[in-house]
């Protein structure tokens, strides 16, 4: 079972989510966003999976952006994840809280994904 359905994991991981929706809304984009009830719904899947969000500009799929806790960036999920985001023809961002950053990178490195900016949160 991945650590993400723990009650705490699913707190932060919402938080993120929220967090960078609102940054991408305040760059005047349009968005939306899995997991916390966004008013625009849930982003389209892409090479098989949902990401965490979705950000449009002028009508077109410009970024998607994932999520992790730090419980659960060693997860197959995040791996399949990332490996099918990566690939894509977007922008794929990540956001993760502040103090596992390094081990984000690491993670994305031995994975041989591309992510092409770092989010970060304090919590």
């Amino acid at each position: 079972m991945s650590t993400r359905t723990t009650q705490r994991s699913k707190q932060t991981h919402n938080q993120l989510i929220r967090s960078l929706a609102s940054k991408y809304e305040h760059e005047a984009y349009y968005v939306k966003a899995d997991h916390i009830n966004h008013p625009n719904g849930q982003p389209p899947e892409i090479n098989g999976h949902i990401p965490d969000i979705a950000a449009y500009y002028s009508g077109t799929l410009r970024i998607i952006a994932e999520a992790e806790t730090c419980d659960t960036l060693t997860d197959s999920h995040t791996h399949d994840q990332w490996l099918a985001f990566s690939g894509s023809p977007y922008r794929f961002e990540v956001i993760v809280p502040k103090s596992c950053l390094q081990e984000a990178q690491t993670q994305a490195s031995i994975w041989g994904v591309t992510v092409d900016n770092w989010w970060t949160l304090n919590i």
